[in-house]
């Protein structure tokens, strides 16, 4: 399950214009907080993981963190400024946990379902955010041209990782629907552990709507990294 749940994979092996972007310099992932510290040890042995790059807020990040190995570089790099609902997972403000303190008021939960599309967007164009994505990039590639592997992740690994995943792949000139089947691999791992999450949604609510929006919510969906591609100059 573990692995499933960290969401790990290669960014290499996406084409170009100018060639194939070589394997072993960009991993993306979910939380790195999963794993113990022996198990994070391991993990960057053997991919040679020299840099972490984590996209959580300061909270999220205190609240779970790496158990990052003596001698790999940790960067915190914050693609959003605040809690964001739908996106950031800190304690008390994770979905599953909104849903358990208001499984009695289908209505509030409703109501409280974030715009994905419009978050994606503001993602990609909002000052704060853009500003954070860039010298995420920039560091991916400054890493890369060293031969320096860098693994960035945010919790899940779909949302805010999917975003910087889309900006350094743009960055090389990679096609975007090559980046739209990059984004979408995350359902690969992301389907069993949200049937379990609606397994207990539906356990919690007896809401078939509810459990249809928390499906979709959890999944990768391409209408979201098209939007952070369409704003993204």
């Amino acid at each position: 399950m573990k692995r499933l749940e960290l969401n790990l994979r290669d960014l290499g092996g996406e084409s170009f214009a100018g060639g194939v972007i070589p394997k072993g310099l960009y991993l993306r992932s979910g939380k790195l907080s999963i794993l113990t510290k022996d198990e994070c040890a391991r993990l960057c042995r053997k991919h040679r993981i020299a840099c972490v790059i984590d996209l959580r807020t300061p909270i999220e990040s205190a609240e779970y963190p790496d158990p990052i190995p003596p001698g790999v570089e940790f960067l915190q790099i914050p693609i959003l400024k605040d809690a964001t609902l739908g996106i950031t997972h800190e304690i008390g403000s994770d979905a599953m946990t909104i849903i358990r303190n208001l499984r009695k008021n289908p209505e509030k939960l409703k109501e409280m379902v974030p715009d994905f599309n419009a978050l994606y967007k503001d993602t990609v164009t909002e000052a704060y955010s853009r500003s954070q994505l860039n010298k995420a990039v920039d560091i991916l590639r400054k890493n890369a041209e060293m031969g320096k592997c860098t693994l960035f992740h945010c919790t899940a690994g779909k949302d805010r990782t999917g975003i910087v995943s889309m900006a350094l792949l743009k960055s090389y000139g990679v096609s975007d629907e090559d980046i739209v089947s990059d984004y979408l691999r995350t359902n690969r791992k992301a389907f069993w552990p949200t049937i379990k999450k609606c397994i207990g949604v539906a356990l919690l609510t007896r809401n078939w709507d509810l459990v249809k929006t928390a499906y979709t919510s959890f999944m990768a969906d391409r209408r979201l990294i098209e939007t952070a591609i369409k704003y993204f100059p």
